[in-house]
């Protein structure tokens, strides 16, 4: 029973050690961009939800309501409410019908400039400025690394939004 070895040499720890750091090295830096690209598709899906939620809430109230970014940035969170007023600007008073706060580091959220601050839908479902000018535009996210690939949501006069998604790049 002597003969029998017990435990491993210290070729065998090293060579075991160089191969998990190798894999390790490799499998990292892919998971991370997995996990930044699931974050602009749930960023995306957040902003989707929001703009129907919105469009119809303001056709079966009758009344504009707005998915309004915070903080005159998308990426730090929108709000969708009911315009009361018509100012497009929230005011304690109007309701809000759902808030999404602010987004995880590095995703970039830019609108054009006809929806940098604001989207409003009209009680007919449509998109309009506060002073009734037409509104189409679209957000951009991106994630600042360059590296996930860019996501737009491309949203019409009639107020439907389409999504698009292209090749990685900077913001």
């Amino acid at each position: 029973m002597a003969g029998i070895p017990r435990g491993f040499t210290l070729v065998e720890v090293l060579v075991v050690l160089a191969l998990a750091t190798l894999l390790v090295s490799l499998g990292v830096p892919a998971m991370t961009d997995l996990i930044r690209s699931y974050q602009l598709r749930t960023a995306s899906h957040a902003l989707l939800v929001s703009f129907n939620q919105a469009r119809q809430a303001a056709a079966t109230r009758r009344v504009p309501v707005l998915v309004d970014n915070l903080h005159e940035n998308w990426s730090a969170g929108w709000r969708v409410y009911v315009d009361q007023n018509n100012n497009a600007r929230w005011d304690e008073s109007e309701p809000v019908l759902a808030e999404v706060g602010p987004q995880p580091e590095g995703v970039v959220i830019k609108g054009n400039a006809p929806v940098r601050r604001y989207v409003r839908y009209t009680p007919t479902g449509r998109t309009s400025m506060a002073s009734g000018a037409f509104q189409a535009g679209t957000l951009v996210l991106c994630h600042n690394n360059g590296r996930v690939a860019v996501r737009k949501l491309v949203i019409s006069a009639t107020g439907r939004v389409r999504r698009t998604q292209e090749a990685p790049g900077p913001c």
